[in-house]
C-alpha cells in the first residue's frame, strides 16, 4: 500500500518539481500506540521531516494529536475508509485522505435493500466486526424504512487454517432462514474458504450474493474464474472510467511506474495533485498558511472532487454500484446504478458511532 501511494505522488508531480520532495520509511512493526508514537517521533526530531504521512486509524488521532501539535508539523494521513470520521473535530494540523470504505457499504446495503426488498443477512470474520463497515451497511438498510437484518460473525480459531466446514454451517442456517440477500464481508484467507463454502452451498443460484469491495479484487476473482458466479459490489473508484481526471492519471502512473493503477496509487495521486499546488507555499514551511490553504483547497482528481479537512463537510466519493458476472472463464463487470452517499448531519452518522463499543485499533504507519 505505501509503494504505491509513494508512486501515485510522485506520477501527479511534474518531473522538475520532483526533486523537492523525499519520503522517510519508518518501520513500525504491527503498529501498535506507542510503536506508532515512538515512530512519529523520529520522523519528527530525527529525519525533520515537514509532513508526517501514513495509513493511519481515526482511533489513533487522540494519541499523536500532542505530538504533531507540539512540534508543529502537518500530518496527512490515509485510510481505508474502515471507520467513519470522529463526530468532533480534530487538530487543524491534521489532514486525511480516505477510500471511504464505510460510504460504499452504507449506499449497497440501501441498494440491496430497495432491490431486493426483503431480509437481509450480513456475515462477517471477527476482523471486520471490529470496524465500523458493517454498522454503515446496516443503516443503509434501514434508510429505506427496513428495521432488521441478520448478523452472523465467524468465531476466530487460530488452531484451524482451514473455515469452509465451519462457514458450510452458517450458508447452511443462513439457506434456511429464507433471506432475500446475503451480505459477505471477509478477507485474506478467508475470503477464498468463504467463496469455497458459497459454491458448494448451492446458493449461487438462489440467493444474490453482496460483496465487499476487497471480495470484488482481481486477485479474488482469478480464483473464481472458473466458476459460476453473480456478485454485487459497491466502488469509490472505478478502474475503467473514462472521465478525463482519471484517464490522465492512469496514463501518468502507469507510464511512469510500469504497472495497474490500484486505489491506494489513487490517494498518493490525489495528495500529489494537491501537494504540487503548494510548492511555493512548502518552501516558506508557514505552518497558519499551509492549514489555512490545505483547509480550503479543493482538487478534482480520478475519483471527482475531493478536500481534505475532516470539519464534515468532506466531498463523497462517486459510488458505482457492480454487477461482477462469473461466466465461461471470464469476469464480466458493469455498473448497475449510482449508490447513494450518507450525508454528515444525518443521524445514521451518530448512530454508527454509537454501535462502536469494541474499542478496535489496529493503528499502523506505513510511510
Amino acid at each position: 500500500m505505501s509503494q504505491d501511494i509513494i508512486d501515485g505522488f510522485y506520477a501527479s508531480i511534474p518531473e522538475l518539481h520532483r526533486k523537492y520532495f523525499q519520503f522517510y520509511p519508518e518501520y513500525i512493526d504491527k503498529g501498535n500506540s506507542e510503536l506508532v508514537k515512538s515512530a512519529i517521533n523520529k520522523l519528527i526530531m530525527f529525519h525533520n521531516v515537514d509532513v508526517v504521512s501514513g495509513i493511519v486509524s481515526y482511533k489513533l488521532i487522540p494519541d499523536i494529536t500532542p505530538i504533531i501539535e507540539r512540534q508543529k508539523k502537518l500530518a496527512f494521513f490515509f485510510d481505508l475508509g474502515e471507520y467513519l470520521p470522529p463526530l468532533t473535530s480534530f487538530s487543524g494540523s491534521i489532514f486525511f485522505n480516505s477510500l471511504q470504505m464505510w460510504q460504499m457499504e452504507y449506499a449497497i446495503g440501501r441498494w440491496a435493500q430497495q432491490k431486493f426488498s426483503g431480509k437481509g443477512a450480513i456475515l462477517m470474520s471477527v476482523y471486520e466486526a471490529g470496524y465500523q463497515m458493517h454498522s454503515s451497511f446496516c443503516q443503509g438498510v434501514f434508510s429505506t424504512g427496513m428495521d432488521e437484518i441478520d448478523l452472523h460473525i465467524l468465531p476466530h480459531n487460530p488452531n484451524v487454517s482451514n473455515n469452509v466446514e465451519e462457514l458450510e454451517i452458517f450458508l447452511d442456517r443462513i439457506n434456511k432462514s429464507k433471506l432475500s440477500y446475503l451480505h459477505a464481508m471477509f478477507c485474506g484467507s478467508e475470503a477464498n474458504d468463504f467463496y469455497k463454502a458459497f459454491l458448494k452451498s448451492g446458493l449461487q443460484n438462489k440467493l444474490p450474493l453482496i460483496v465487499s469491495s476487497y471480495m470484488a479484487t482481481d486477485e479474488l476473482l482469478n480464483g473464481l474464474i472458473n466458476t459460476e458466479l453473480n456478485l454485487y459490489t459497491a466502488s469509490g473508484w472505478n478502474y475503467d472510467s473514462l472521465e478525463e481526471k482519471n484517464v490522465s492519471f492512469k496514463k501518468k502512473y502507469e507510464f511512469s511506474v510500469g504497472k495497474r493503477a490500484t486505489e491506494f496509487a489513487v490517494l498518493g495521486f490525489e495528495m500529489g495533485e494537491l501537494f504540487a499546488q503548494m510548492i511555493p507555499e512548502l518552501q516558506k514551511n508557514e505552518l497558519p498558511q499551509l492549514i489555512d490553504i490545505l483547509k480550503n483547497t479543493i482538487i478534482i482528481g480520478p475519483r471527482g472532487t475531493r478536500n481534505f479537512h475532516h470539519d464534515l463537510s468532506l466531498a463523497s466519493t462517486t459510488i458505482d454500484i457492480g454487477k461482477i458476472i462469473l461466466k465461461e472463464g471470464k469476469a464480466t463487470k458493469i455498473i448497475v446504478d449510482q449508490g447513494e452517499a450518507l450525508k454528515y448531519n444525518n443521524q445514521a452518522f451518530a448512530d454508527i458511532h454509537l454501535q462502536s463499543v469494541s474499542g478496535w485499533k489496529n493503528p499502523y504507519l506505513c510511510i
